[in-house]
């Protein structure tokens, strides 16, 4: 049996649609395109072609998968990032758009340093630093508490030709008593209470010390600002992704080490709060 390409994506939109997977038709042609090794472009000039049975057992088998809502990133095993293809792992938080945000800000503050050093912590699949590193010459250390993100970033680096050193370990574990210009975190910041009421491709696949910062969502925010100013130079600057309930308590954070000014936050393109940033106080200030 042979059906025309159009009708076999409209099968497949039906059986995501049903496993109630978001944005089923985007899918449906992303499996597609991924089955078959091509780009959008390709994929509509075979619209009207015939699909034969090995391609449609094939094809029906990715969608099979996604239907038990594990997330199309873990499948096609890429994300894109600030223009760039990342690879994904099961292992690892795939890249957000929202953290997209986080990226231009850093790299904005960036171009306005004096210094071109950036620590990039709770690196995940190495995505802000990378681009950092691409985009802007930066010269990162990247680091994450979990091997398989330190795996992960490496290949990413080298894919995109980004020499960076990535180290595995807990916060500032790895780098001992180095400073930077820049520190830039994206740390789980979900209270552990919520991430049970995610959606599957979260709760079910994505790893939960990814995401997970504890009960009122705070806890690595706590530790990474009071160690921060120690591994930051002069004028040094500290971006960090927020959750969207999270501004006024990490400003808050901030303001009492005594040891930043110049704090702001700022919104991603929902026009939710998704990241706070400060500037390392020259000495540091009396707490009021």
């Amino acid at each position: 049996m042979s059906l025309l390409v159009q009708d076999i994506v409209k099968m497949a939109v039906t059986q995501l649609e049903e496993a109630g997977v978001p944005d089923a038709k985007a899918d449906a042609e992303i499996l597609y395109c991924y089955m078959k090794r091509i780009d959008r472009s390709r994929f509509v000039m075979e619209w009207s072609s015939t699909a034969d049975e090995k391609t449609m057992d094939i094809y029906f088998e990715l969608v099979k998968e996604r239907c038990t809502r594990v997330p199309i990133q873990y499948i096609t095993g890429t994300q894109s990032f600030m223009g760039l293809d990342f690879k994904t792992d099961r292992g690892v938080l795939i890249p957000r758009q929202d953290t997209e945000s986080v990226a231009e800000r850093a790299a904005s503050m960036f171009k306005a340093m004096k210094g071109d050093t950036v620590l990039d912590l709770c690196c995940g699949s190495g995505c802000i630093g990378i681009y950092m590193a691409c985009a802007l010459g930066a010269k990162v250390t990247a680091a994450d508490i979990s091997p398989e993100a330190v795996e992960l970033t490496k290949k990413n680096a080298s894919a995109h030709g980004a020499k960076m050193d990535v180290m595995c370990g807990d916060l500032f574990g790895p780098v001992a008593k180095k400073k930077y210009h820049m520190i830039v975190c994206n740390p789980p910041y979900i209270q552990s209470a919520v991430i049970d009421t995610l959606m599957p491709e979260v709760k079910d696949f994505e790893p939960r010390e990814a995401l997970d910062g504890g009960e009122d969502g705070l806890d690595i925010y706590r530790r990474l600002i009071e160690e921060a100013p120690e591994h930051l130079k002069k004028d040094g600057v500290i971006v960090l992704e927020i959750g969207h309930d999270e501004n006024v308590h990490v400003q808050s954070m901030l303001l009492n080490t005594g040891r930043f000014d110049d704090i702001k936050s700022g919104r991603d393109l929902a026009g939710n709060d998704r990241f706070v940033t400060a500037v390392l106080a020259g000495k540091k200030k009396k707490k009021k």
